[in-house]
């Protein structure tokens, strides 16, 4: 029977002991998860300094399968003032499955095994298009933060915020067959190297109507991607793909033999950075309902075996892609516009850094800004970039008049007495 009043329980690797019941920092757990099987409704988990790592070497490091409730969820987060890290080499750093909802995950620093592999094993690892035999590696295709589903158990309202997920083979932050998600908040980089599986810093795939209430069900809001990027080909294929910043893939679940049907509800994609991703920095495929508004995308499509763009939607509907600020370089592509229907595309402004007269832009409107330099603060091929935009931006009031984020990547409210700017800062 579990306790109906919320408790906090701890956790620490260096200091805890599994025997203890977790009631304090002194009776702390020392694994997480000897902590998430013990969780009720409206619990907190306080993750306290130290490093956590997988059992074997395939194991995760943490299986989320206890369930919150509408007011109540459970929440991960790390202790105040102090730095939990998730290390792993298995299959993921923090996997939620089962069908678990009403969770919330918090200011945990997941770190996979990039630094330990290389390139030249990644591409002839088992089941790669160089070699196919032994088993898939996960060292090489562990993902960080992976929401997914389990026999048909669906999860539903999850949030993953303020988390920094890096150096994973696979993906940083993934969700599969889910409702109500939102990532917000996170730095998500130097992800999918290594994986076989075609994978990207953030992406959401084949979601299913948990119910059809209106609103946006899902949001992605105020993170930082940063070279993501497949190194490795995509087994199906043999091909490099992926790799983006941000994916909203096949919501009308199409691959695969899903059985679901279309995706109903809205996903808002707001005030993101992304650059230097090898993929788009942010995209919609297959995907309906989708409003794409007041990111900045900047010189993503870094691997040279295919020229996605920057910020773009193909085979979709009824989506919206306003006050993005999209930058390339080289002949990389701007954007695209492959077999939509009813898409918005207004107040977007376009420049390449090495040749304006060379942009390739293959969707624009009048409302669109060609050629002019957005007026970075510090745009660079860094984590440390800023792309604050300086007052005198031809960005500065050129947001459309109606549709725009209410905040920008700070939180800080937009001016209620002028046209909002384009990209994911007000200055």
């Amino acid at each position: 029977m579990q306790s109906t009043s919320a408790k906090s329980i701890y956790v620490s690797s260096s200091n805890g002991n599994d025997k203890y019941d977790g009631s304090s920092t002194g009776r702390a757990k020392k694994t997480l998860q000897k902590a998430a099987d013990m969780t009720s409704p409206g619990d907190t988990v306080f993750v306290m300094q130290g490093t956590y790592t997988n059992d074997c070497s395939v194991c995760n490091v943490v299986n989320i399968t206890r369930s919150g409730k509408k007011d109540r969820y459970i929440t991960y987060i790390n202790y105040p003032g102090q730095h939990p890290v998730i290390r792993f080499n298995g299959w993921a750093g923090i996997s939620l499955t089962k069908g678990v909802s009403y969770v919330r995950v918090e200011g945990m620093e997941v770190v996979g095994y990039n630094a330990k592999l290389t390139l030249a094993n990644a591409l002839k690892q088992p089941q790669s298009c160089a070699n196919k035999k032994g088993e898939i590696d996960p060292r090489y295709n562990g993902n960080g933060i992976v929401i997914e589903s389990y026999k048909r158990k669906r999860s539903h309202h999850i949030a993953i915020v303020r988390n920094t997920v890096h150096d994973c083979g696979g993906g940083g932050i993934g969700a599969s067959q889910c409702d109500y998600i939102n990532v917000e908040e996170n730095v998500v980089y130097n992800n999918s190297l290594y994986s076989l599986f075609g994978t990207s810093g953030i992406a959401f795939y084949q979601f299913y109507n948990y119910d059809t209430a209106p609103g946006y069900h899902n949001v992605i809001r105020r993170n930082k991607c940063y070279n993501n990027r497949s190194l490795v080909p995509w087994i199906k294929m043999c091909k490099i793909y992926d790799g983006n910043g941000i994916i909203i893939d096949d919501f009308r679940n199409k691959q695969n033999g899903s059985k679901q049907g279309d995706y109903k509800s809205r996903t808002l994609i707001e005030n993101n950075i992304c650059w230097f991703n090898g993929g788009t920095g942010i995209h919609a495929f297959q995907s309906d309902h989708v409003d794409i508004i007041n990111n900045t995308a900047y010189c993503n499509s870094r691997s040279p075996e295919f020229n996605p763009g920057q910020i773009l939607t193909g085979v979709s509907n009824d989506v919206r892609i306003v006050n993005n600020i999209l930058v390339a370089d080289n002949a990389s592509v701007i954007n695209s516009n492959y077999q939509n229907t009813r898409l918005i595309y207004e107040n977007n402004l376009h420049y390449n850094v090495t040749d304006p007269s060379k942009a390739v832009i293959n969707v624009t409107s009048g409302s669109c800004i060609n050629g002019k330099d957005p007026g970075f603060v510090n745009a660079s091929n860094s984590l440390n970039a800023n792309f604050d935009i300086k007052k005198s931006s031809p960005c500065v009031g050129k947001g459309h008049p109606r549709m725009y984020s209410t905040t920008d990547f700070t939180g800080a409210e937009r001016s209620k007495t002028s046209t909002a700017s384009i990209g994911a800062f007000e200055p």
